[in-house]
């Protein structure tokens, strides 16, 4: 029986490539000479099929190299039994945002965009298609006042439907958002203890400084996936910014909660671990 995920599920029986037979669009040559048709997947149902994603964030040399905060550019990858990047990118997300803002505003202030594009190594119609868009408009929030919101918008094919939102509640001595459907219902919270390496000692390179789990839960606070960030590797860590994160889905989420999901991990990411936030904005501080 294959995987589930195999990228073999996409495609149909071999063929034995005959004389005078033409390659066409889809494709693909197996070594031995059999041809297999590749069944390309939009967005949607790549993301349905899946049981976890990885999230790799590019490391940015020259963001190493000045100190400035550059555009966050991912790519998201089927996970293994293990939790690693498994095959090749499903998607990418890049964000679009002003030089201030990454520089000078602090991480839940400051205003963003991030296009999710697909990706596909065959079909040209796929590849680099819009999939979802994320925005986050400047909020000025204090403590449990007007905390900052983000809209998850469903855009392939054309569309433009809001999918939910993400928002930054007030916490005290943890991290995480809180996920809403389309009609404003909490569907997940994802939560961290700040009162772990990953957070107190974020300074220092070594993988249990760089590690941070989260838990999901359901409206009714029990334990439903679980999410972990991960350091790239020791000297990456002491010189960037630069992060991965797995995580489990539930397994009753439908394909617009994994969505949801997944713009929530990078919504973590720009609120609690990139280095322009200023002291109050400690991961390990109250207030968060």
């Amino acid at each position: 029986t294959k995987h589930p995920h195999s990228p073999n599920r996409y495609m149909q029986q071999p063929m034995m490539m005959q004389p005078g037979m033409v390659m066409q669009p889809g494709m693909m040559m197996h070594p031995g000479g059999n041809v297999v048709m590749y069944q390309p997947k939009w967005g949607w149902e790549k993301l349905a099929e899946r049981n976890g994603i990885f999230i790799k964030q590019k490391f940015d040399l020259l963001e190493a190299a000045t100190g400035c905060e550059r555009a966050n550019k991912y790519e998201i990858f089927s996970i293994d039994q293990d939790g690693d990047k498994k095959g090749k990118a499903i998607f990418k997300a890049k964000e679009k945002s002003s030089w201030c803002a990454r520089n000078c505003m602090r991480a839940h202030c400051r205003p963003f965009k991030v296009q999710v594009t697909n990706q596909d190594h065959v079909s040209e119609e796929i590849d680099g298609s819009n999939f979802l868009s994320l925005e986050r408009d400047c909020t000025c929030t204090c403590l449990c006042l007007n905390r900052p919101v983000m809209e998850v918008k469903n855009v392939e094919k054309g569309a433009n439907e809001l999918i939910g939102k993400i928002r930054n509640p007030f916490l005290c001595c943890e991290l995480g958002v809180d996920i809403y459907n389309q009609v404003e219902q909490k569907i997940y919270d994802i939560r961290g203890n700040c009162l772990q390496c990953g957070t107190c000692c974020a300074c220092f390179p070594c993988e249990n400084c760089q590690t941070v789990d989260f838990e999901i839960k359901n409206p009714t606070g029990e334990i439903v996936g679980t999410l972990q960030k991960r350091t790239k590797d020791c000297w990456k860590a002491a010189i960037g910014d630069a992060d991965n994160f797995s995580m489990t889905f539930p397994t009753n989420a439908t394909k617009e909660d994994k969505a949801l999901l997944l713009s929530a991990i990078l919504l973590l990411d720009f609120t609690y671990f990139e280095d322009n936030s200023k002291p109050q904005d400690n991961p390990a501080g109250p207030g968060i």
